[in-house]
């Protein structure tokens, strides 16, 4: 018998969207179940169920043989079901047992029992091979620490099933193994692990069975045993897809982006974000930064495209000084698809046709005299929509109605639909499905093959290896290594951002 079931499962939104239709699922006890799907497929909005986040429309949930109603994440934990979500939930200033304990607190006498807390805590760290220390702040502890606190906390609330959802996102290689290790052993304790992510390689590595889910409903469960990626991707989107993308092979040419000895100081923290940046990228090449997120990308980022002003250091761009440019003088000589798509891309309720000119509305393409030529504007949408394959109802539908890969095609199309030379590139692919992740990608390297200057910074390895002709890996605020990705592997890459490298 299943230890947990989840029968006919419906989840409708008002008026009509349905985002689950009739979804069976069991779970074993002692198992790594592995969900997978492309964006909007549902896995999220299952687990939200299962946890009590999300109200189901219809079905039946079946925990040990009997039924039960989840109405909130309370009852979830007190059936011993936990769920670590993608954005943390800790308070930076607190120690690690601090946040362990926060809503599960012991007590003696009406008082909190700290010491028995710390005890219990430090059972569990030893137990499952956690390397934490109780007494550290939490705000000084690495991403990949605070998800181990975030697992403790529900391990110290006795779940007895861990949904984990998209545990590797910004981990390296050597973070995702130790994750890895940890997993397994919870696994060989009893415990019943749902891992949801993208990454296909992991999905077959650590699980036993694996989901996959497509457009609301369950394609089919499938034992790992001799299973592929590319039967898992097609069982997800309904066709091959192209996991290896073809990469021509051509000389860089000219410099078009230059930093020299760029610094960012921060007075309020009294530190250096960035420090003596050194870098470039040519024409025709494409040039990826690797590191551990919170390592100084955002600032850089921030510091080309000019919403902060560096401390010291200069910025070339076609060998034009824009050091001390605005961010809008700046938009005419560069292309900027930035890692938040739903708050910084896009306006979600403004229509398809008022995102896609954003920026153009700067040069005089689509204005007759001063005023927008709603008409060419109205062409110009539609041409990037077929362009570009964005699935969607019309120029009028909002991006709030799409898919977050549509959402990234149309920031995608209008960045590179930009007469510009130059293009920053930030997390371009993150939280899409492998389908959406290929087109991306293919299109990237169709800029570079035009002769654009590229700049990539991501969290993927893969992508970087199979994208960048150079990699700079930067490691507080400093470019520590530039290395060639045809001469190194993920690993040692991995060893310079955490700076353990071999010297």
């Amino acid at each position: 018998m299943s230890y947990v079931e989840m029968k006919d499962i419906y989840k409708v939104y008002p008026p009509d969207v349905v985002a689950l239709r009739g979804v069976n699922l069991s779970l074993q006890r002692g198992e790594i179940h592995s969900i997978v799907g492309e964006n909007g497929a549902g896995k999220s909005t299952l687990m939200k169920v299962l946890y009590g986040l999300v109200k189901p429309s219809r079905g039946r949930i079946v925990i040990n043989g009997t039924e039960q109603y989840i109405t909130s994440p309370s009852k979830a934990i007190d059936l011993g079901i936990g769920m670590v979500h993608q954005e943390f939930m800790l308070i930076p200033s607190f120690r690690v047992y601090e946040n362990v304990m926060l809503g599960s607190e012991i007590t003696r006498a009406g008082f909190i029992n700290e010491e028995r807390a710390k005890q219990e805590i430090n059972r569990i760290i030893e137990k499952y091979g956690f390397k934490l220390d109780p007494e550290e702040v939490t705000s000084k502890l690495s991403v990949s620490a605070q998800q181990k606190i975030e697992i403790v906390k529900q391990l110290f609330r006795q779940v007895s099933v861990l949904i984990l959802d998209e545990p590797t996102a910004v981990l390296t290689p050597q973070e995702t193994k130790e994750l890895f290790d940890e997993v397994r052993q919870l696994k060989v304790s009893g415990k019943t692990i749902v891992f949801i992510s993208h990454k296909l390689d992991e999905v077959l590595e650590i699980s036993d069975r694996i989901t996959v889910m497509r457009k609301g409903q369950e394609v089919g469960t499938v034992n790992n045993k001799g299973i592929t990626k590319k039967e898992l991707a097609k069982m997800m989107v309904g066709r091959d897809v192209v996991f290896r993308l073809k990469k021509k092979s051509h000389p860089a040419r000219n410099v078009i982006f230059q930093a020299s000895d760029i610094s960012v100081f921060s007075k309020k923290l009294q530190k250096h974000l960035l420090k003596s940046i050194n870098m470039e990228v040519r024409s025709g090449e494409i040039v990826g930064i690797a590191g551990i997120e919170g390592n100084g990308q955002l600032e850089l980022v921030r510091v080309i495209t000019g919403f902060i002003k560096p401390s010291s250091g200069k910025i070339l761009l076609e060998s034009k000084d824009i050091t001390d440019l605005s961010t809008r003088k700046r938009r005419y000589l560069m292309s900027y698809v930035p890692q938040d798509r739903k708050y910084v891309a896009l306006a979600l309720k403004a229509s398809i046709l008022e995102n896609t000119v954003m920026t153009h509305h700067l040069g005089t393409d689509l204005f007759k005299g001063r005023i927008m030529n709603w008409r060419k504007a109205n062409s110009f949408a539609k041409k990037l929509i077929e362009e570009f394959d964005i699935l969607c109802r019309g120029v009028t539908e909002p991006p709030s109605a799409l898919s977050g890969g549509n959402q990234q095609k149309v920031v995608v199309a209008r960045e590179f639909s930009l007469n510009t030379n130059f293009i920053v590139l930030d997390q371009p692919t993150r939280g899409l499905d492998v389908g959406s992740t290929e087109y991306i990608r293919s299109l990237i390297l169709k800029m570079r093959d035009m002769g654009k200057a590229v700049l990539l910074i991501s969290a993927d390895l893969d992508e970087l290896m199979e994208l960048s002709d150079r990699i700079y890996v930067i490691r507080n605020g400093e470019i520590v290594a530039e290395i060639d990705p045809t001469q190194t592997d993920k690993e040692t890459i991995g060893r310079h951002m955490l700076g353990v490298h071999d010297t």
